[in-house]
């Protein structure tokens, strides 16, 4: 290995051991669909990436805002995953218009994160689809 490879090593090592060890994780990050009714399923898969069993808590709010979606249903919007575990996660948008694009993000974090922790982490899906019948 040459000095400089060992050295970026190194410090991409060192930057690791700064970072906190992770924050939950929800996939896939974007995705899209077209449907010809008034409704549209997605799948994602939320992972908890604690080592200790974590309450998660997953919502929909809109694309560019934190305005709730009344149209939207998580399942299941509550969970328990234990350290390293995955879940899948239904998404339901409902009652689309004929012709309509329809954007949205699903985020997850934990539920109450753990005391003396001050910012709680969340990921963000961000979901669309357009009925085109």
């Amino acid at each position: 290995m040459n000095r400089a490879r060992i050295s970026a090593v190194a410090v991409a090592a060192m930057l690791g051991a700064a970072m906190p060890a992770g924050a939950v994780g929800l996939g896939p990050l974007s995705k899209e669909g077209l449907i010809d009714g008034p409704r549209k399923g997605f799948e994602l898969v939320l992972y908890n990436p604690y080592d200790d069993a974590v309450d998660f808590i997953a919502y929909a709010v809109g694309i560019g805002d934190e305005t709730p979606q009344q149209r939207v249903t998580v399942i299941p919007q509550q969970t328990k995953l234990g350290g390293g575990q995955s879940r899948r996660l239904i998404v339901i948008a409902r009652d689309l218009s004929l012709n309509e694009h329809y954007q949205f993000r699903v985020c997850a974090e934990r539920q109450a994160p753990p005391s003396g922790i001050r910012i709680n982490a969340r990921v963000c899906s961000k979901l669309s689809v357009t009925r085109v019948r």
